[in-house]
């Protein structure tokens, strides 16, 4: 398969016979770069720019093409998904860390899904170990008990998942040296992740709400999550 002229490489094809069924897009939709699969960064003809992520080295680009339809693999399985209260609009802070706790979930069930096929994800591994050295040096610790204080924990727990153990070690020593509170509120989720589980829609739900709970979310409805095999709310 290609996507905006540029060929898939292994093991894209592999992945692509495997669970692209489930996706229910037309290839020619993907080959496009179209919004279905990358939504806001999806390839527009006019102006005709690329999108940024079509700078990627061929074996990143395959890996991150399958990333974004494993997002669209988990809405058809039914993944639970964390939206803000009525009280709150979409350009609020509560949006925000609503969009944090679903990539917590996400990435992780993402990430294991994507296991049986050999990805190179050293590119976007480092990429997002850089990033997140980078942030922690730079930035001033959130002020405990505010919402920015609850995405950094979110991004703790979520790095976890994505990064090699090693990188982890030092992230995780930087956090501990910085902002302590922070990395043993992580440190809580990534129990929770161990105990409740999160790759299928049912262990994701109990996962998101404990982790939801966890955060003090729950409270004026700042995050409500929906599961869309239920219906329900919680």
């Amino acid at each position: 398969m290609k996507i905006l002229g540029r060929a898939l490489v292994a093991p894209f094809d592999e992945f692509w016979e495997s669970l692209g069924v489930e996706t229910e897009i037309p290839t020619t939709l993907i080959e496009q770069g179209h919004r279905s699969v990358f939504g806001a960064d999806s390839y527009h003809p006019s102006p005709g720019v690329l999108p940024h992520w079509m700078n990627l080295p061929d074996a990143a680009l395959s890996y991150h093409v399958a990333h974004e339809l494993m997002h669209v693999v988990l809405r058809r399985r039914g993944y639970p998904t964390p939206l803000r209260g009525k009280s709150y609009t979409s350009e609020s802070e509560e949006a925000r860390v609503c969009g944090d706790i679903e990539e917590m979930i996400d990435h992780p069930s993402i990430e294991s899904l994507l296991l049986p096929f050999p990805f190179d994800r050293t590119h976007i591994q480092q990429h997002l170990f850089k990033g997140a050295e980078q942030g922690l040096s730079e930035s001033p610790v959130p002020e405990i008990g505010s919402l920015w204080w609850t995405t950094w924990a979110c991004r703790f727990c979520e790095l976890y998942f994505l990064l090699p153990y090693g990188d982890w070690l030092t992230l995780e020593e930087a956090y501990n040296r910085k902002c302590s509170a922070i990395a043993e509120r992580g440190r809580d989720m990534m129990r929770i992740f161990s105990e409740e589980g999160y790759n299928n829609p049912s262990d994701a739900l109990r996962t998101m709400v404990k982790c939801r709970d966890i955060l003090g979310l729950q409270v004026t409805q700042k995050c409500v999550v929906f599961d869309p095999i239920s219906g329900h709310h919680y």
